[in-house]
């Protein structure tokens, strides 16, 4: 639905549409693998080998905050000086972000092999602990540069491309294990099956890199402080972005476990996992946003800048209405199939978690804006706040009001901060009217999504659900009715005339016109 000026430098790049649709291809991929390999892997693994497994990829979990967000510094400083034709820049990013990639792979290196037989008396274990933790930390130090790679790539904006290698590194790793599994090895042969896959994945993306970044120049006299001062700033700066996030979500449990009680936690899981993968659905071709603003910046296209905001916050909170919507309605039926009765308690807990989720995902573009145009020290700032705020409240909610209230004090930090205080620099900044800003591009698609989820909860919705397939169909009816709506009442008449110009085509309506003609 993207439709640009004529004179739009972005026509040069491929479809924001395209690649924002393509984000979902990983994402999907990685939940049926996670569905599928997960009780595969414990059925033919003892129980202790599947938790070393567990216990292993967790402790190198942490290896990531070692590579200090470099990636997000590439995606705003590579696309910044290409808009400019400053080739030499650029290629100096991209040389300096591999010299401090290929630094952090040789800590994390290190710190694997000197880690290994003391975590492994740590833990009781015995030499394949050990062993593994050697294994899959020369593996994470080999995907390193490929980070860097694939970072570059999608700043180049070929996301579809990335995504692909993505999704095939993925696929060939799930294959491997669950071969390596089935034949009867273990652990240690597992990780040699994790490190085969990664060299193979670091091959593929060098190998995209060259033929799609083919204006980037590799030589180690083009690595230069002043970048690396600008890259570990700037991902720095990203890496607070998302350790707050984390800290808001993560931080119930520890909330919950003090405040209420260890059987509290087990029973908030479930909303925690449905708002984190709807999240990721939304925010995810969001992504796309981030290199296109830089790149824009770097033309000093205000206007356009501006235009891509507002057209992109529009679409999103359609979008993000609806799914949240489907969370509220169906969210509690979905649990009570999937899990059973006993989590009851959670259900008015996810319904506001929903509604902080709706506000906070309606104005992802905002930061990807701050972002993409170097203010990620505001983006920072933000985050940092609307965490401590947010736990805060959480802790003095849920004192008095229990999982609702550890729910509603992460809504209420979210709905000051992402929705009034950030929103309102960020129209301060573009110079627009905050309140044309909420009327025109997010108010609409929020009434819909709060009468539709009203009405269907009034109806007992949920309470109509029996089985999945009756899941199923509710759930298709509730979203069919939002977008008859949306269509009728949230677009305009050029996005309706757009909508139908591609229907048209389709075979049967072409042979009805033609028949009346």
């Amino acid at each position: 639905m993207e439709q640009e000026p004529k004179n739009s430098t972005s026509q040069r790049h491929s479809s924001l549409v395209i690649n924002a649709i393509s984000n979902w291809g990983p994402l999907g991929v990685n939940l049926i693998i996670g569905f599928l390999l997960t009780p595969f892997l414990i059925a033919h693994l003892k129980w202790e080998n599947y938790g070393i497994w567990v216990l292993v990829g967790s402790f190198l979990g942490y290896y990531g905050l070692l590579r200090l967000g470099v990636g997000a510094g590439i995606m705003r400083y590579f696309p910044f000086h290409i808009s400019r034709d400053d080739l030499k820049s650029a290629s100096q990013v991209i040389n300096t972000g591999l010299a401090i990639f290929l630094l952090v792979g040789s800590v994390i290196f290190a710190l694997s092999m000197l880690a290994a037989e003391p975590l492994a008396r740590f833990y009781n274990a015995g030499p394949e602990f050990a062993a593994l933790v050697r294994m899959l930390g020369l593996a994470a130090a080999i995907e390193c540069p490929m980070r860097i790679f694939d970072a570059t790539i999608r700043a180049r904006e070929k996301w579809v491309i990335a995504n692909c290698v993505t999704m095939l590194t993925a696929i060939l790793r799930a294959l491997g294990l669950a071969g390596c599994v089935y034949l009867g090895y273990g652990i240690v042969e597992m990780g040699y099956v994790i490190l085969a896959v990664t060299i193979f994945a670091l091959i593929l993306m060098g190998y995209v890199f060259i033929k799609v970044c083919d204006m980037v120049h590799i030589a180690p006299t083009m690595v230069k402080l002043s970048h690396a001062r600008a890259l570990i700033f700037f991902g720095l700066l990203s890496t607070v972005v998302v350790l707050a996030w984390s800290l808001t979500l993560q931080g119930h449990s520890l909330i919950i476990g003090k405040l209420i009680s260890l059987e509290a936690v087990t029973i908030y899981a479930p909303a925690v996992l449905i708002m984190t993968n709807a999240r990721a659905a939304i925010v995810n071709p969001n992504q796309v946003l981030w290199p296109r603003f830089a790149y824009l910046d770097g033309e000093n296209s205000q206007k356009e800048v501006v235009s891509l905001f507002r057209r992109a916050t529009h679409y999103n909170t359609i979008f993000a209405s609806g799914i949240i919507l489907l969370v509220i309605v169906a969210g509690p039926a979905f649990i009570r199939l999937w899990l059973g009765e006993g989590f009851e308690a959670v259900y008015p807990a996810l319904k506001i978690l929903a509604m902080g989720y709706l506000i906070e995902t309606s104005l992802t573009a905002g930061a990807f804006l701050l972002g993409g145009t170097g203010r990620q020290g505001k983006n920072a700032l933000f985050a940092a706040t609307e965490g401590v705020l947010g736990i805060g409240l959480s802790v003095c909610l849920g004192w008095k009001m229990g999982l609702a209230g550890i729910a509603l004090g992460f809504t209420i930090s979210v709905t000051l901060v992402r929705g009034l205080i950030c929103s309102w620099y960020i129209c301060r900044l573009l110079n627009i009217s905050l309140l044309r800003y909420y009327i025109s591009n997010l108010a609409r698609p929020w009434m819909i999504a709060t009468v539709l989820a009203v009405g269907g909860n009034w109806l007992g919705v949920a309470n109509f659900v029996r089985n999945w397939l009756s899941l199923f169909l509710a759930s298709g009816l509730i979203m069919l009715a939002y977008t008859a709506v949306v269509y009728m009442t949230a677009l305009g008449s050029q996005e309706r005339r757009w909508i139908k110009n591609r229907i048209s085509p389709v075979p049967i309506i072409g042979f009805w016109r033609n028949s009346h003609e």
